[in-house]
């Protein structure tokens, strides 16, 4: 029996999920320079050209990837802020979250197109447009939760944005060290924060 339409866009999204998980591990090994949509169509198992018939270009493959990564990073965010608790305690368990991402290997691959995306001169326009909006940059985005630990006395009282990037080069840092030594140890999330949390927090 002929496919339904939604049998044709069940398997349109698969392919477009493979393609993607595909790019996500030669990114991550090659850049964004050193990447070819050969390597891709390779590392997926399909042709060359159906590679195009999803994606037009590897800048459009690594656009979509950094938009997945940075989406991935707002779910955790906005998760957090739901639960009830001060600040730190958002904190808190938006970084055992991404922790327990780390340990267990889920979607390694994109943190390193992350800081690809944040440090490469080879990386699109359209990317850099995208990680300067607050909507996709977790940089920005974790902001209101730091200033509002410091009102409350639970975050050390240093430049926000300076500690927004450490905290974020910190979970990268680690990221990496798991891809690099599969049995590498991940710290609990009170180690991490400990350079982060004043005195009169937790």
């Amino acid at each position: 029996m002929p496919r339904d339409e939604h049998q044709n866009r069940e398997i349109r999204d698969a392919r477009r999920d493979q393609l993607l998980e595909a790019a996500s591990i030669i990114f991550a090994r090659r850049g964004m320079a050193g990447t070819k949509i050969s390597d891709v169509a390779k590392e997926a198992k399909l042709s060359h050209g159906l590679v195009y018939h999803y994606f037009n270009s590897k800048e459009q493959l690594f656009y979509e990837l950094v938009k997945k990564a940075s989406e991935r990073s707002m779910v955790s965010l906005t998760k957090a802020m739901e639960v009830e608790g001060t600040p730190l305690d958002q904190l808190t368990l938006m970084t055992e979250e991404i922790l327990r991402s780390i340990e267990h290997g889920n979607e390694l691959h994109l943190f390193v197109i992350m800081i690809q995306a944040s440090t490469s001169d080879a990386v699109p326009e359209q990317v850099t447009s995208l990680l300067s909006d607050v909507n996709h940059s977790p940089v920005k985005a974790i902001l209101p939760m730091l200033i509002a630990g410091q009102e409350r006395g639970e975050i050390v009282q240093d430049d926000p944005v300076q500690l927004a990037v450490a905290y974020y080069a910190m979970i990268q840092g680690l990221a990496i060290n798991k891809i690099q030594w599969k049995e590498c140890p991940i710290p609990k999330a009170s180690m991490v924060l400990r350079l982060f949390t004043s005195k009169g927090g937790k």
